[in-house]
């Protein structure tokens, strides 16, 4: 089913980005060997450069009028599974594309930086927490540097697929807790248990839904819950200091939400963690061409 541009392409990788003749904006991206053309909700972009978007095997089409999904149409058979390898130091994890209705795929590839981010700086042994967890390339990439991760996410469906890709990674057998619940009530439970970790990842939504029907607003929520955070990451006393002991472990918040900017999830993690070194900026893909696409935002605490 190979189409003669894939060979020219990195796999899994953006091929390319723009506006079409009618001025929507579209990304077309290479995943497992197949070319999938989504819809890009940015305003001013670009016009696309490559002539590869004819050569698209998965193409997605947003939904018209409220309360409709979106439809997936397909030119070719699909692999199965159809899985991606995304190469990290120290493993390569195997992540399913799993198109749904909403247009998404299950694989974020401008959180790679991130992922290998969390290879290299979690320690060998930490217990970390990651919350909002869906398909669980972050929990992988943690549980492949030694780790024992707390999964957490709202969804059934995210949580088995995140199973697959534990297994398809070969981390089957790693220490991984896999928790369906809602991000805030597990967090308060832990807080009444005493529950300790080293770390922390979330990536939560502009909104969303626990499975209880637990409403969570980033503007309303993200706050308090990060402040939350601090207590189960703050296990002692520093030494010669009244303040609780800095997280051992990384502490990584990112998000696509429109009003949360890295300088402001920065400065919402530098306001309630202790004392450390912060970093911030946005979540890319760079294209074929070499062009930067920024897909949301990230701020980390680095544990060393």
């Amino acid at each position: 089913m190979n189409a003669p541009a894939h060979g020219k392409f990195r796999d899994p990788s953006l091929v390319d980005f723009g506006a079409d003749a009618g001025g929507h904006g579209r990304r077309l991206e290479l995943l497992g060997n197949v070319l999938v053309d989504r819809p890009l909700l940015q305003p001013d972009l670009p016009r696309r450069r490559t002539a590869h978007w004819g050569d698209t095997e998965a193409i997605f089409h947003a939904a018209i009028g409220p309360g409709r999904s979106g439809e997936w149409t397909f030119t070719a058979p699909l692999p199965d599974p159809w899985r991606v390898a995304v190469p990290l130091t120290a493993t390569t994890l195997s992540l399913e594309v799993r198109p749904a209705p909403s247009g998404q795929i299950g694989v974020f590839l401008e959180q790679a930086e991130q992922w290998e981010w969390l290879a290299r700086e979690t320690p060998a042994g930490s217990t970390i927490l990651s919350l909002f967890a869906h398909s669980g390339a972050a929990t992988l990439a943690m549980a492949a540097a030694g780790a024992h991760v707390v999964h957490v996410d709202a969804s059934r469906q995210a949580i088995a697929l995140a199973r697959r890709n534990a297994e398809a990674s070969g981390l089957a057998t790693a220490p991984i807790r896999w928790v369906c619940e809602d991000a805030r009530t597990f967090v308060t439970r832990e807080l009444r248990r005493g529950g300790r970790y080293d770390g922390v990842v979330l990536d939560p939504p502009s909104w969303g839904h626990g499975p209880k029907g637990q409403a969570f607003a980033i503007d309303r929520d993200l706050v308090p819950l990060v402040a939350d955070l601090t207590a189960l990451t703050a296990s002692s006393t520093s030494p010669g200091s009244a303040g609780p002991a800095a997280p051992s472990g990384p502490v990584l918040l990112t998000c696509h939400s429109t009003h949360w900017h890295h300088r402001r999830l920065r400065d919402t993690l530098a306001e309630v963690f202790p004392s450390g070194r912060f970093e911030s900026g946005p979540l890319t893909c760079t294209d074929a061409a070499g062009r930067t696409l920024e897909l949301g935002d990230f701020a980390r605490r680095c544990p060393h």
